[in-house]
């Protein structure tokens, strides 16, 4: 799949984000984190959640615009699509 550097960015702050998750999620779980630690945890979940969806529209966006570049480069998505709705 080919990525802008826009979306590149996006996935990176995703990661982080997950990142700083995790280790919060890991310090309550070792009992070192309060309720704080897991709304922060919470927030940075939501946020990488966003960004990612940000980039599954607009790779929705460009396939449907233009179907055989998605074709060609590999991104074109099946018939059927398998997130998850939200909640």
């Amino acid at each position: 799949m080919n990525l802008s550097p826009e979306r590149r960015q996006l996935m990176a702050e995703a990661q982080a984000l997950l990142c700083e998750a995790e280790r919060r999620l890991r310090d309550l779980l070792d009992g070192v984190g309060d309720l704080e630690a897991f709304e922060v945890a919470c927030d940075a979940l939501n946020v990488a959640a966003v960004k990612l969806r940000l980039i599954q529209i607009e790779l929705s966006a460009q396939e449907e615009t233009f179907p055989e570049a998605a074709a060609q480069s590999g991104t074109a998505r099946a018939d059927d699509d398998d997130t998850l709705p939200p909640d």
